[in-house]
């Protein structure tokens, strides 16, 4: 860590209250209480609140202030010095860092990846947007001989993907009314290995991206792992507002721009035409790179969805799509649609990282592709039964809930009547249910009054699960009562 130049950054004493003023709501925020703390810290460091060379208050002071154990503030600070954002001396304290690169932006985790990975198993799981394992995964059989004679090398590395999945791939974005060639497609590991290649490619520490609020979480946490400045664009019922969409590509250079338009994620909503084309307008006049997410395309309940962004703009938007949400997750299989040049680049770099996706994935992926069609109307049929049981079960326990039916997908995006959406959360694994937080979408503190609930699992579970959450937001409710009526310290 670079140290603070004292001769620039003159040391700037807060007072602990002071200090504590300029956190805001910290604690309304979504996360661990010391990621929370940390989070608050770093945008008002980023918004220039707190400059180079502030001394931020010792532990045990901020801590007795606050009302959190000294740990949550020595874990925060160090969250914060990991970052090189603070610089931690014993005997000089916790001063703000005067950074000689670039700003980046704030920390974005996706609390769900955190539980996959570090959490207990939960009975009853709808915080995951993705088909279950069935029979239809399991008569996709395959061996590494199917996947020579699918035009593996014999050697088993192919960066670029099976050449017979390319051309599938190619020939039903084609049937979409996106012309595509194999040259055009690039396959990855799931649509989050897609975004994770492409951002790679494409940012860099500081550089802005825009995306609508809320959006994808797992896209939130790689543009910030980039060190990206993230600027969220709010959205109404027919996607990303258009003034404030083409505002914020106005304001300085933005690298790229991110928008998941059909099925949204976590919505479920999809964009309207009209609105695609004044967004792609806005896009145009700023030549921005616009990436588009359309891994939930096929997952619309009814009806025909307006063209996709890459239909209406093919050189200029690139597309990333996966098998996830039709198949299975644990087919690790998405692709990239972009310009044969842009692929090639993508697959130099994909070849420097992991020399590819697994060939045995994406010959299953392969194999399905005959029936694809059929398995993805009774992944339709499936998700609106199960959409119109959840919905039914949450009117019955929770009428205060509000629901937004959704265009397709596989969740419910549902406003409380408080914005407790933390409280509520952690209330609902400790009765067994595992839900998403509507903050965990969002690049600020919105979203605090939502909860997203996926549907994916079998009706009886579903309507088990309404009653649990009833039971959680009891208990999140008689939390928010004793916290109001509590005196103050």
């Amino acid at each position: 860590m670079d140290p603070v130049d004292q001769s620039q950054s003159p040391v700037q004493f807060l007072a602990v209250d002071e200090f504590a003023g300029v956190l805001g709501a910290w604690t309304l925020r979504s996360g661990p209480r010391y990621a929370c703390l940390a989070e608050a810290i770093a945008d008002a460091i980023a918004q220039g609140v707190l400059p180079a060379g502030t001394r931020l208050p010792p532990d045990r002071a901020l801590a007795r202030h606050l009302q959190v154990s000294r740990g949550t503030v020595v874990a925060a600070y160090s969250e914060l010095a990991e970052r090189a954002l603070v610089v931690r001396r014993q005997g000089s304290g916790t001063t703000v860092s005067a950074r000689g690169r670039a700003p980046v932006g704030r920390h974005l985790r996706n609390e769900g990846f955190t539980r996959q990975v570090s959490g207990p198993a939960v009975p009853i799981d709808l915080s995951t947007a993705a088909p279950v394992h069935d029979d239809v995964v399991g008569r996709l059989l395959v061996s590494t001989g199917d996947a020579v004679r699918a035009g593996a090398p014999v050697h088993g590395y192919a960066p670029l993907g099976l050449p017979a999945l390319r051309e599938g791939i190619a020939a039903r974005l084609t049937a979409r009314g996106v012309p595509t060639t194999a040259s055009h497609i690039l396959i990855t590991a799931g649509a989050q290995g897609a975004l994770h290649l492409i951002i790679a490619a494409y940012l860099r520490p500081g550089d802005r991206a825009i995306v609508e609020t809320p959006t994808y979480p797992g896209a939130l946490e790689l543009l910030s792992r980039a060190g990206a400045v993230v600027e969220g664009v709010p959205r109404d019922h027919a996607g990303p507002r258009p003034a404030q969409f083409r505002r914020a590509l106005e304001t300085g250079d933005a690298a790229l721009a991110l928008l998941v338009p059909t099925c949204h994620n976590p919505t479920g909503t999809t964009m309207s035409e009209r609105r695609r084309h004044e967004l792609l307008a806005a896009i145009r006049d700023e030549d921005v790179l616009l990436v588009e997410d359309l891994t939930m395309v096929d997952t619309v309940f009814s009806g025909q969805a307006p063209p996709d962004l890459v239909a209406l703009e093919p050189d200029r938007v690139i597309a990333v799509g996966s098998f996830s949400k039709v198949l299975w997750g644990g087919l690790r299989t998405g692709w990239i649609r972009a310009d044969p040049a842009t692929i090639l680049r993508l697959g130099r770099l994909r070849t420097a990282q992991d020399m590819g996706s697994g060939v045995l994935d994406q010959v299953a992926c392969l194999a399905a592709l005959p029936q694809l069609d059929e398995i993805i109307a009774g992944r339709r049929a499936m998700a609106a039964e199960r959409c119109a049981v959840l919905t039914a079960a949450l009117a019955e326990q929770l009428p205060d809930w509000e629901v937004t039916a959704p265009d397709g997908g596989y969740g419910l995006w549902v406003k409380l009547p408080r914005a407790n959406a933390p409280e509520v959360v952690a209330a609902a694994l400790r009765h067994g249910v595992a839900i998403a937080g509507g903050g965990v979408g969002a690049v600020d503190d919105r979203h605090l009054d939502h909860v997203r609930i996926c549907f994916t699992l079998e009706p009886g579970l579903l309507v088990e699960a309404a009653a649990r959450l009833r039971e959680a937001w009891d208990e999140a409710a008689a939390g928010d009562a004793t916290a109001c009526a509590a005196p103050a310290v």
